[in-house]
């Protein structure tokens, strides 16, 4: 099954994130999902990047 803005399982993951007070800009959000969907690991350095650009 693979991701989407729309899916369910990406939602949760919003929701989740929106609970503790961490919006994810869009283009973050479709890069992340694009590399889940290409079944490559996302990364905590990948992670740690986009939090030091401030795009999360």
């Amino acid at each position: 099954m693979k991701l989407s803005l729309q899916s369910e399982r990406y939602k949760r993951v919003e929701k989740n994130l929106s609970l503790e007070n961490i919006a994810v800009d869009k283009q973050v959000a479709l890069r992340a999902i694009e590399i889940v969907n290409a079944k490559k690991p996302l990364t905590k350095s990948m992670i740690q990047e986009a939090i030091k650009l401030g795009k999360v």
